[in-house]
């Protein structure tokens, strides 16, 4: 791990600056080939609690330059908590980060009452998959023209097998 690199709680998507929006959508752009308008981030219906992290590299937190990643979870139906974005950065994947992201969004979902989890992955995304499997996460449906870029899996697994 890289001193100076953490993951943080982070505010509702609603109450990012527009700067740190635009970071958002960099990122989302980046690394994951997909195009969201300001309006889209915006409007997420993410709380502010254990499933809303930013994985943020020094202590500038009003530099959005300093956005490495994010987590965003939002609660879904009674008992499945629903993650709507998570991704790092290349340079700091495979190196931890998304296995400590990952550790502390379930503690965070259990304690709130939530049994499963569910997320939509692209069908490209092999490396992103496997992660998730590798948490008891199993392809559940295919999603046609849910990713502008292609096809994409819905995952769905139990939050107290990992």
């Amino acid at each position: 791990m890289r001193d100076g690199i953490q993951w943080m709680l982070g505010p509702e998507p609603k109450n990012l600056s527009l700067t740190w929006t635009q970071g958002v959508l960099q990122l989302f752009l980046r690394e994951n080939g997909e195009e969201y308008s300001l309006n889209s981030v915006s409007n997420l219906p993410i709380p502010k609690w254990g499933g809303n992290l930013l994985l943020l590299e020094g202590t500038d937190t009003t530099n959005p330059n300093c956005l490495k990643g994010l987590l965003w979870a939002t609660p879904f139906m009674d008992d499945i908590v629903r993650v709507a974005a998570f991704s790092i950065t290349a340079e700091l994947q495979s190196k931890g980060y998304g296995r400590m992201a990952w550790n502390s969004f379930v503690g965070s979902a259990i304690e709130a009452g939530f049994s499963k989890v569910q997320l939509e992955v692209k069908a490209s995304n092999i490396r992103g998959q496997e992660f998730y499997r590798q948490r008891g996460l199993v392809v559940m449906n295919e999603l046609q023209g849910y990713y502008s870029s292609g096809l994409g899996y819905m995952m769905r697994g139990d939050l107290n097998k990992y």
